[in-house]
């Protein structure tokens, strides 16, 4: 697996908590959208459980000339370390990997991303580059946030102009009425989906979140009869004590 070596140049708020980290993109660089990288951090300004190691997808698209990860502030020696990144300083990085990706589902069949929290960074790669390729391909995006605050690139998503491009964004402890179309309260659930995706036969689904959030839509999906083959799944593992991480 190829070896790279990235150039840190700002960081960018996108959320409560969360900050979008921007890289000089490397010469020759390519990757497919949904994908991810392997960063590794060191020195580290404080311990880490993991030296200072993790997989983070991009949430920049391929043909962007700056390549970049977003995260949640935390408490671990590579957030910390991260977040105290100064412009010019470097990472190094492997790959890149991942089958998260459209090329997965080589068809024009509709798409249904179901996204929980800091898991909507590949969906916004995803998203953006088939805008850049002006893809007429269907995409309907649920995408679930404690509150407004919380979600990640919301303004840009739910504004973004792909013809086909259906966003939902579901809040689950907001408790203000919804103020717009495409607005739910509470978690991603059978109704929404048989609400915005009437006609689910031939549909792909793609999951992508912490593991109990895919764990939650599996099990959502196979009570509805959606086939396991017609799932993509991308757990963020590095979610499970996402409090410490």
């Amino acid at each position: 697996m190829a070896n790279y070596t990235l150039t840190f140049k700002e960081q960018k708020n996108v959320a409560d908590g969360t900050e979008m980290f921007v890289f000089e993109k490397p010469a020759d660089f390519s990757f497919e959208a949904g994908q991810y990288m392997v960063l590794r951090l060191d020195p580290l300004v404080a311990p880490d459980i993991r030296a200072g190691v993790r997989s983070f997808s991009f949430s920049s698209a391929p043909f962007e000339d700056e390549i970049t990860f977003t995260m949640r502030r935390g408490e671990s020696g590579f957030k910390q370390t991260m977040y105290a990144l100064k412009a010019g300083e470097t990472i190094s990085a492997t790959g890149p990997v991942g089958h998260f990706t459209l090329s997965h589902t080589a068809d024009i069949l509709p798409i249904v991303f179901l996204v929980g929290g800091i898991g909507v960074t590949p969906v916004r790669s995803i998203l953006k580059q088939a805008k850049h390729e002006g893809s007429e391909r269907a995409f309907t995006v649920f995408y679930s946030n404690r509150y407004e605050k919380d979600a990640a690139f919301h303004a840009e998503l739910k504004g973004l102009d792909l013809p086909h491009l259906r966003y939902v964004s579901t809040l689950s402890q907001e408790t203000m009425s919804c103020a717009t179309t495409n607005e739910e309260r509470g978690y991603i659930c059978e109704a929404m989906l048989r609400k915005y995706v009437p006609d689910r036969a031939g549909v792909w689904f793609y999951l992508v979140g912490a593991p109990g959030f895919i764990e939650a839509m599996e099990k959502m999906l196979s009570e509805m009869g959606i086939a396991k083959e017609r799932q993509v799944c991308d757990p963020f593992a590095g979610m499970v004590q996402a409090n410490k991480q």
